[in-house]
Formats: C-alpha cells, structure tokens, sequence
C-alpha cells in the first residue's frame, strides 16, 4: 500500500550539481487545522528540486497517525506575485483563478507503526494529469511550491485505493475546505473520516526569498 519510492530524475540531479536547477530544503510544518501548534517539526525534512523541466520533491516527516491513509500532494502557484502575503495564504493558493495553480496527488501510503514517512515525487512541466485546476505547469522555475501531507484517517480498506489515490477519498464533503476548487469535492469516493492537510513545507520563489 505504500507509495512507490520515486528517485529524482537524473537529468534534474545532474542539472542541481551544475547550477542548472534549484535545490532548496525546509523542515515540514505543522498546519493550523492539524491541531498542533503551527511551526517547524525537528527532524522533518522536505527537499525541493526545480528546472526547466519540472519539480521533484523528497520528504521526510513524522509524528503522523499510524494507520492512517495519507497522500502527498504537489501544489504550484505559478503567479505567486498577485498574493498579498509572502508565502500566499492557502486560499489564494487554492481559491483564486489568476493563480494559475496546479495541485495534483503526488502519491499515497499508510503510516506505519513509528508514526514516520519517507516519500518522493516528480511533476514533470506541461500538461499535468489529475489536476485539481484546468490549468498546465509551464513556470517550474518561478513558482512558489506548497508540499503538503493530506491526512485521509484511519485506512478504510474498502475505500483504501482512493483513499490513496485522490483528495477527498474516505471523507466527508464538508471537510474540504469552501475555498476549494469544486473539483476537488468530487476527487475521489468519499466516507465517514475527517481529511486534514495536516503538515506542508511552503517554498516561495528564490527571488522572492532574497
């Protein structure tokens, strides 16, 4: 049930050594509706590579719920200038058109025992399939980047490949956010359980950073 273990692509590596590509790191966050104290998590680790021809991101978290489904997910805000706040505010990333953003599942897997995870993930630029948003990733290199851990709840085996699969897979309606694309509503066969995007790592773009 885990999440295929994705290596980043080698041209992307290869581009990171030579200045090419941009690799950046930040510790994982607690979100406000997680019910923790919003902030860095110790020993969370999220990494971020960035070229002409897509993001890849690797991440290392825990204290998440063993047994839950949990999906990681690729939130790129191609016009992060039109935000009011640095880094934009979760519904300017998911709420406003002009944002040109692409949100799509990166993954899925079921948190084991220790409570930890360790996945990754490519988004290659152009036409992206399962996007929440009709709308194609032509500025990898300038977004800003949300890499967020969706928290389904407790593994409900009958529903457990859209549990892993999609947004709203295993929960109810009115757990996902009003200011959410209707497409993210009908993302996957919903059930009884909470979702909660329970950690992120916000990138804003590099120039936006200095």
């Amino acid at each position: 049930m885990s999440l295929t273990r994705l290596l980043l692509p080698l041209s992307l590596i290869a581009a990171a050594t030579t200045g090419a590509a941009e690799t950046r790191t930040l510790p994982l966050s607690w979100t406000p509706p997680s019910g923790e104290t919003p902030g860095p998590i110790d020993g969370t680790r999220a990494l971020l590579v960035t070229g002409p021809e897509g993001a890849s991101m690797h991440l290392t978290s825990k204290h998440l719920t063993p047994g839950n489904a949990v999906t990681i997910w690729f939130v790129a805000l191609q016009n992060p200038q039109l935000c009011q706040k640095n880094p934009c505010t979760p519904k300017e990333a998911m709420g406003m058109a002009e944002m040109e953003t692409v949100a799509v599942n990166g993954g899925g897997t079921v948190v084991p025992a220790d409570g930890r995870i360790e996945v990754s993930a490519h988004l290659p630029a152009g036409v992206v399939d399962n996007n929440l948003f009709e709308t194609d990733f032509v500025s990898p290199e300038t977004a800003e980047y949300h890499l967020v851990i969706h928290d389904h709840g407790p593994l409900i085996p009958e529903l457990a490949a859209d549990m892993l699969s999609s947004f709203r897979g295993g929960c109810t309606l009115e757990s996902v956010p009003p200011h959410y694309p209707v497409s993210a509503r009908s993302d996957g066969q919903g059930g009884p359980n909470t979702c909660v995007s329970r950690q992120v790592a916000l990138f804003v773009p590099p120039a936006a950073a200095n």
